[in-house]
């Protein structure tokens, strides 16, 4: 069983015009283990000319697969954080939330934002380590 809730409908010529360059984020990752499974990460740049989604969490072949190419980095990262979350609540077997496209919505925005104000502390911390090295160097 996979999650198609979140159908796109594009006329072609909209799909043709809006698709951007895939990227690489440093949040969404290529692979990463969850109640002992190891999930892989996809990215088909046809998902969405194809199946009409943006993102799928397809349960047997352990994987979540992303279209980012109409997507730009922020979205198709909390697109990513939306299948995870699926993920999270069909390893705990939480049927009734996975179907629930408003909470794993919300849930997966939290957690996004969580996760990008981790990263900018991170880069924050060390500019700061940095600049106060080079005050010690210059000293």
């Amino acid at each position: 069983m996979s999650d198609n809730s979140r159908k796109i409908e594009l006329p072609e010529g909209q799909l043709m015009e809006a698709r951007g360059k895939p990227f690489k984020s440093e949040i969404i990752p290529d692979s990463f283990w969850l109640g002992g499974l190891q999930i892989d990460v996809v990215i088909d740049e046809n998902l969405l000319k194809s199946r009409k989604l943006l993102g799928e969490a397809q349960y047997p072949a352990q994987r979540i697969v992303l279209d980012s190419g109409l997507l730009k980095q922020q979205l198709s990262e909390q697109n990513y954080y939306h299948e995870l979350v699926h993920w999270i609540l069909y390893v705990m077997n939480e049927d009734v939330l996975r179907d629930n496209e408003k909470f794993v919505d919300v849930f997966a925005t939290f957690l996004h934002q969580a996760r990008v104000t981790e990263q900018r502390s991170a880069v924050s911390a060390n500019e700061t380590d940095d600049t106060e090295q080079q005050r010690v160097q210059f000293s």
